[in-house]
């Protein structure tokens, strides 16, 4: 763990845009979406939002469910506590920017210049990571291990082939380089919103710790009452 994670609440992070970009939160308020900041980070609002969020297009499993399962299946293959946080965490910016798919992605550079939509989706991922990962505690990405970083993108790689096999029949695995199935705790299979929500915050206090996700959730009330 770094000394800026431990300092998250001192930490600032760059602007992401020149002019506030307003978006909800939770209760009506609104945010700056391109301010990333520890004091917006409540893990209480995020689970409820990643499991209501489902990924392909709505089609597939909650994104809370994705991250519980490579989280579980990091530990099972002999992962850490920490590695498996790393993963719980790695689609979190979702609740606050939503699932930008890689089909709309690759759709939207033929339209655009391709270098710069990857920059900017890049750029309004970091920001956010980085205020998530501080406000929890944990490494900033810029500062996993190249064993941490290969991790995480691996299992987010074979958890997107299993799923889509699940989904869409064994068809699907044509689109994806073959890998050996991530080694997840139960089958493949939809969870419903509250089983989603519940699992993620059960991780979230395993891995995160209950008194951050105490001290997040009053420091977000807070700034929502200034707001």
């Amino acid at each position: 763990m770094t000394m800026l994670a431990r300092q998250s609440q001192a930490l600032t992070f760059p602007r992401l845009a020149d002019k506030p970009v307003w978006n909800f939160r939770a209760d009506g308020t609104v945010m700056d979406l391109a301010a990333p900041t520890v004091n917006e980070i409540c893990f209480v609002d995020m689970a409820r939002a990643l499991a209501g969020a489902r990924r392909f297009d709505g089609r597939g499993m909650p994104i809370a469910q994705h991250c519980v399962m490579g989280a579980q299946a990091i530990l099972n293959e002999g992962g850490t506590p920490l590695e498996a946080a790393l993963f719980l965490l790695h689609d979190a910016h979702e609740w606050l920017l939503g699932d930008w798919t890689e089909p709309a992605q690759t759709l939207l550079g033929s339209l655009l210049p391709s270098l710069a939509v990857k920059s900017a989706i890049a750029q309004m991922k970091g920001g956010w990571d980085a205020a998530i990962y501080a406000a929890a505690n944990l490494p900033l990405p810029e500062f996993w291990t190249t064993r941490q970083k290969k991790l995480v993108k691996t299992m987010d790689q074979r958890m997107c082939r299993v799923e889509a096999i699940a989904h869409f029949g064994p068809e699907a695995a044509n689109r994806f380089q073959p890998s050996d199935p991530p080694k997840t705790t139960g089958a493949i299979c939809i969870w419903g919103t509250a089983r989603a929500e519940e699992k993620f915050a059960e991780y979230c206090h395993s891995f995160i710790g209950p008194d951050i996700i105490a001290r997040q959730a009053a420091l977000a009330a807070r700034t929502r009452r200034r707001a």
